[in-house]
């Protein structure tokens, strides 16, 4: 089964999960069924990752507290400049309250991408979102 709050930042800190899509889901989803669904589409375990609460908050590691001085400073920064520092205050909120966040990692191909974002919206998936290398874009 798919890996439920991994530490996507074991190899060093990553400041957003590159070529995924992400959903946020709120409380009372079933995050199994999400996941399913996800494989169900042809996604493996290890290329869909399920946050929650308090514990999906702390492995996430959004501010960048975990992972010293540079990694809070491009965190600063983005929170004033850039469109992610909100989807990330966001998603701190719904994991908090209950919620679940999902991503699904594509490689980068369309039509993976479109696939991920098809199963997500149509399980009631929030705030869709691909992060590719340079961009996040609205889905």
């Amino acid at each position: 089964m798919s890996q439920i709050n991994p530490d996507r930042h074991a190899a060093g800190y990553t400041h957003h999960p590159t070529r995924a899509v992400t959903a946020f889901f709120p409380l009372g989803t079933d995050a199994q069924a999400v996941q399913r669904a996800l494989t169900d589409a042809g996604f493996a375990d290890d290329q869909v990752h399920v946050y929650t609460g308090e514990a999906g908050v702390a492995r996430l590691d959004l501010h960048g507290d975990r992972h010293g001085g540079w990694a809070q400073f491009r965190r600063e920064l983005q929170r004033l400049f850039a469109e992610e520092a909100g989807i990330h205050s966001r998603a701190e909120a719904v994991l908090r309250s209950g919620g679940v966040g999902v991503v699904a990692y594509t490689g980068g191909d369309d039509d993976r991408k479109a696939r991920a974002a098809e199963v997500l919206k149509s399980l009631g998936g929030l705030e869709v979102w691909y992060w590719g290398t340079w961009v996040i874009q609205g889905l």
